[in-house]
This record gives C-alpha cells, sequence and structure tokens, in this order.
C-alpha cells in the first residue's frame, strides 16, 4: 500500500484506530467500553504522531459504518466526518463484519467466515463471507440481524460442510455473538474464535479500504450513514432526541 488510510471503528465495546503509511501500519486498539468518545481522536493523534505524518497527508478517511453499537457508530462517523472536513478528503466506508471477515481471512487459513456480534436483545448481526480471489472477504449472504435460532448457513457453506468433521473444514466463527448466544448443534461444531477475533480491528479495515480507494470507490463525509440493520431501534433512539 503507497497510499495513506486511516481507519476507524467503535462499533463494538473495543475502539481502533490504524493508519497506512506507504509500507507500514501504525495501530492503536482498546478494549474500552462508553469511553469511545474520549479516546477516538487521542488514538488518532497517537498514530499520526508514530508515522510523523501530518491530517493534511493522509489519502482519505475509512470508517466502520456497522452494523454495531449505536452510540459507538455515531461516535465513529462524526469523527470521522469532522476530521474528513478538516482535512479536505474523502471517506469511505466499510462493514463491522467485513472486517471481522477479513481478520479472519489474515489469521486463519479458513476460505469461510461467519461472523457474529452481539446485537442485544437476544439477536446478532450476521453475515457469511467467502475468500476471494484477491483474498479480501466477499459477501455470500445479505448481513442481516437475527435470533440465533433462526439463523440459517447458506447452502454453499452447509453443502461444503456435509461429510467432512469440524477438524478439517475451512470455515471459521469469528466475532462476540458466538460467546453470547446458544445456536443451533450444526453450527456449534464449529471451532470457537479466539480473543483477538472478538471485536473488529481497523487494522484489518484498511486492506478492504486500500482496495477501494484504488476502485475509487469514495464518499464525501456529508455522506456517511450508519448501517443499523435494526432500524426500528435507530428510529426509536432518535425520537427520543
Amino acid at each position: 500500500m503507497s497510499e495513506n488510510i486511516l481507519a476507524i471503528d467503535a462499533s463494538t465495546e473495543a475502539c481502533s484506530v490504524a493508519l497506512s503509511c506507504g509500507s507500514e501500519v501504525f495501530e492503536e486498539f482498546h478494549l474500552a467500553p462508553r469511553k469511545h468518545a474520549e479516546l477516538l481522536l487521542p488514538l488518532v493523534d497517537s498514530v499520526l504522531q508514530r508515522a510523523s505524518i501530518a491530517l493534511s497527508n493522509v489519502d482519505a478517511i475509512a470508517c466502520s459504518l456497522g452494523p454495531g453499537a449505536f452510540t459507538g457508530l455515531r461516535i465513529a462517523i462524526s469523527t470521522a466526518q469532522g476530521l474528513a472536513y478538516a482535512a479536505g478528503i474523502p471517506c469511505i466506508g466499510v462493514s463491522s463484519l467485513e472486517t471481522l471477515a477479513n481478520q479472519a481471512f489474515e489469521q486463519h487459513s479458513s476460505n469461510y467466515a461467519l461472523v457474529s456480534i452481539d446485537a442485544r436483545m437476544n439477536e446478532v448481526y450476521f453475515a457469511s463471507f467467502k475468500r476471494a480471489e484477491n483474498n479480501l472477504p466477499q459477501l455470500i449472504d445479505s448481513e442481516q440481524v437475527i435470533a440465533p435460532s433462526n439463523l440459517v448457513l447458506p447452502a454453499e457453506i452447509t453443502d461444503l460442510l456435509r461429510g467432512r468433521t469440524p477438524l478439517d473444514i475451512p470455515v471459521v466463527k469469528v466475532g462476540n455473538g458466538w460467546q453470547v448466544y446458544n445456536y443451533s448443534d450444526d453450527l456449534k461444531s464449529f471451532e470457537q474464535p479466539d480473543t483477538q477475533l472478538l471485536y473488529p480491528n481497523a487494522k484489518y479495515m484498511l486492506p478492504i479500504a486500500s482496495k477501494a480507494f484504488y476502485d475509487k470507490q469514495l464518499t464525501k463525509a456529508e455522506f456517511l450513514q450508519p448501517v443499523y440493520l435494526r432500524n426500528n431501534v435507530a428510529k426509536k433512539k432518535s425520537d427520543q432526541k
């Protein structure tokens, strides 16, 4: 990567910032529930200082659009917008589920990732991804918010699992949703995620954002919008203001 991209994620209890500067990556990751607002800007300052570049030298700002925690998404997006306005640079929106899938593909030899993030209210944000030819995640089905007991895997994955043991299936489960809820027996057979794969990390957003940058899939700061999936909850929060 030769471009300078700043990535921000606050979609879960974790808060992270990463910066690709030439061939180097500078990152900050903290598990800090309810501290996103006070941490994000200092973390941005930290990676910029360590890279010895100014915000004006950043080419684009990538931001997690969700799904995830309502407040965290708003904080991350407003931070990204403020920085983008200040520097006059474009933004790149990235799915938090896609980021987690990319973490899985970079840390495991798996070709499929089942991503589940706790959505509260006895539901999870869920999506299935496969490794594309460029090694980045490719969404198999749509992202959804669903009760774990109602979760149905895409046919592409169920066909893959037929006749295989949990030890030789190239599928990995990632995200904190797997630790919170009980799933059907066929889903329990997969390996559990390690502690590094429970929460999205902005560092793994960078390869996705880099491709978007070169594909010119950029957006103006004012057009960044959170992806809640659970629209009725977002509406209730808005109505309470």
